[in-house]
């Protein structure tokens, strides 16, 4: 099977531009998140790497809260704040 590629994972400031606060990998699968339907618009992801620990994630739950809170789990992401992360390394920095 084809390794899944890392996509960078995204939220919305108060301004309108867009912090990368995680690496993740997108989970195909049915819509149902910890038992949560969600729309067209919102992709499965688990969260591989962690840029900002602090970072609201965009669908809160009881369980998670913050992108630290995400890791080895699945969440629900905005299909438009996952992107495709050309280089890595400056996402980083």
């Amino acid at each position: 099977a084809d390794a899944i590629p890392l996509m960078g994972l995204y939220v919305q400031r108060k301004d309108g531009t867009l912090r990368l606060v995680a690496m993740g990998k997108i989970m195909e699968g049915d819509s149902i998140i910890h038992t949560v339907a969600y729309a067209d618009d919102v992709v499965r992801v688990s969260v591989e790497t962690v840029i900002d620990p602090e970072a609201e994630v965009p669908y809160a739950t009881s369980e998670i809260q913050y992108v630290k809170q995400a890791v080895d789990t699945f969440v629900a992401w905005p299909t438009h704040l996952v992107k495709a992360v050309l280089d890595e390394v400056t996402c980083l920095i």
